[in-house]
């Protein structure tokens, strides 16, 4: 078992829960390994975290979790595969700006465990949607 260190606490992982991104993500093309780890105290949030660089760490959510209706393509274009989606949570320090990237999801094929970061290019989601619902 491997042991990733994330806020100064370590995380143990087994190697068949590494997610391979092929082509890293996009502004950091070399992220090609991570895990996802919950964050036990702020549930659905977790952390995507590189097994192989200790500044590489997101937080992520499903944005079904948070977003309802939240359909970033159809069922037909995933095919067969067992796919889950995350999205890139960007934190302020005042947490009512705190907003998500549904614009460009994460989506990882939870039996191969590979994935990918999408861009939407035809979409009405946003890079920064506002976690916060008025």
């Amino acid at each position: 078992m491997s042991v990733i260190t994330i806020k100064g606490k370590e995380v143990p992982y087994d190697e068949n829960e590494v997610i391979t991104f092929a082509e890293g993500l996009i502004g950091m093309p070399e992220m090609r390994r991570a895990v996802l780890v919950p964050i036990e105290e702020f549930k659905p949030f977790c952390w995507l975290a590189s097994v192989e660089s200790e500044k590489a760490r997101f937080i992520v959510v499903d944005p079904h979790e948070v977003f309802a209706g939240y359909e970033p393509f159809q069922a037909e274009q995933v095919g067969d595969a067992t796919v889950q989606t995350f999205a890139i949570v960007k934190v302020s320090s005042d947490w009512q700006k705190t907003t998500v990237n549904l614009r460009a999801p994460l989506v990882i094929n939870t039996e191969k465990q590979i994935g990918a970061q999408l861009i939407l290019s035809d979409s009405k989601y946003q890079f920064a949607e506002s976690l916060v619902r008025n």
